[in-house]
């Protein structure tokens, strides 16, 4: 259960750690419902905690510890630059404490580690019908205007699976 928003300046931003993994599930598993199976989230949190992983997560913790959001990035080279770039896979806040400037806090110390790692950019990806996303976002970033294309592979068969 999620206690009574209290102002940011008492949020705090922090790397995921054995500490806060039992809040990290419990957030993540509201952002991804049931689309994710427990091996899959077992597998991922085994990445973001292996110190060897490209796959990160910083959380928003209250005074308490509890955890209100969660960011996942993962950092790789690119073509076209000598220093790494960072794709933020997932930005989700609690209902109860959105509009309280949590992501921006988030988006903050994800800069800050930017920089102090020295990465040439920070990119993802946005669903057009977030209207809360887009103007957080719109604030933050240059918006560039492609069209995304997947080509599923091995989710195929998963997406095969479920229609019968």
């Amino acid at each position: 259960m999620v206690s009574q928003p209290a102002p940011t300046a008492r949020i705090h931003i922090v790397p995921m750690s054995a500490d806060n993994i039992v809040g990290w599930r419990q957030l993540w598993r509201m952002n991804v419902g049931d689309a994710l199976d427990k091996p899959v989230i077992d597998h991922t949190e085994r990445m973001i905690m292996d110190p060897h992983s490209s796959l990160f997560a910083l959380l928003a913790t209250t005074e308490t510890g509890e955890v209100i959001a969660l960011l996942h990035g993962v950092v790789h080279p690119v073509a076209g630059s000598i220093n790494p770039v960072c794709y933020m896979q997932d930005l989700f806040v609690h209902p109860a404490r959105r509009r309280q400037g949590v992501a921006t806090k988030l988006m903050e110390a994800l800069s800050a580690k930017g920089r102090t790692e020295k990465w040439d950019r920070i990119y993802w990806l946005t669903d057009k019908s977030n209207i809360d996303a887009q103007a957080l976002y719109s604030n933050n970033a240059i918006t560039l205007d492609f069209t995304f294309h997947i080509v599923p592979l091995g989710m195929i068969d998963r997406l095969k699976g479920m229609d019968q």
